[in-house]
């Protein structure tokens, strides 16, 4: 399972227990209902509540692991939702405050328990829902930028893990191909003759070097097609290029 994919179902479970704390905050506020209802009901609401709280956390601490790890720059709907968070993360400790501490204010805590459902139905729609539609539910890991990283180590460190080594062609055909291909998608941006920075980094010396220029990964053939299909900053992606395409280029930029 993917980190992704975890942290979709990991959103799903909180947007089901958020679901049960505003229903049992409607039951309380919203009907007349005996007291031992009531007493039953606010501690199912702080049960839910938690739990939510709890898996934020997770999800969180999986999502800055992973950025971490990957040191990918957060696309805009990632930054929105990053800024959601933490727009949630106050809004839930301004409650807790007027719950506890500043009780002249506990009537607020109903228009705010509303106003956190909402936030968090939108955090799992811009977060669990596009994944899990784009996706497929899963079944499609092209998106997937954590579709090369595992959980690993005491402190669920994200670390790069291995996929099957990618045999380099070094036939002349494919090396002209890879050439080609090159010079109409990849040259206007990438110097092969040197090291020196165009739009992005020269590639001279590509896989002779030990890591590549700007991830930092390997340089392996499986680093470079990782990096055409789920690119970092600028870079647009070329995962619609066929494998036999990019076993091509990945010869051709052996030769550098």
């Amino acid at each position: 399972m993917t980190i992704f994919m975890l942290k979709s179902l990991l959103s799903l479970l909180v947007l089901a227990f958020a679901a049960y704390s505003m229903y049992t905050m409607f039951e309380v506020f919203g009907k007349e209902v005996q007291a031992e209802r009531v007493a039953r009901l606010k501690r199912r609401h702080h049960i839910s509540g938690w739990s939510s709280v709890l898996l934020v956390v997770i999800i969180s601490y999986l999502c800055i692991s992973f950025l971490a790890a990957s040191r990918a720059e957060p696309s805009p709907r990632a930054a929105l939702h990053i800024l959601l968070s933490l727009a949630f993360a106050g809004v839930f400790v301004l409650k807790v405050l007027f719950v506890r501490v500043y009780r002249q204010f506990y009537g607020t805590t109903k228009t705010i328990g509303i106003g956190l459902g909402i936030v968090i139905f939108v955090l799992v729609g811009l977060s669990a829902g596009v994944y899990l539609t784009a996706s497929r539910f899963g079944r499609d890991l092209t998106m997937d930028k954590s579709a090369y990283y595992a959980l690993r180590g005491p402190f669920l460190a994200v670390r790069q893990i291995g996929t099957p080594a990618i045999a380099i062609r070094t036939d002349r055909m494919s090396i002209a191909r890879g050439r080609a291909l090159f010079l109409s998608r990849c040259s206007a941006c990438h110097d092969p003759e040197s090291s020196t920075t165009k739009v992005g980094p020269g590639l001279k010396g590509l896989l002779k070097n030990p890591v590549l220029p700007i991830s930092k990964n390997p340089a392996t053939a499986e680093s470079i097609r990782f990096q055409l299909r789920q690119p970092r900053g600028i870079m647009p992606s070329f995962a619609y290029l066929s494998d036999d395409e990019m076993n091509d280029l990945i010869a051709y930029l052996n030769t550098l």
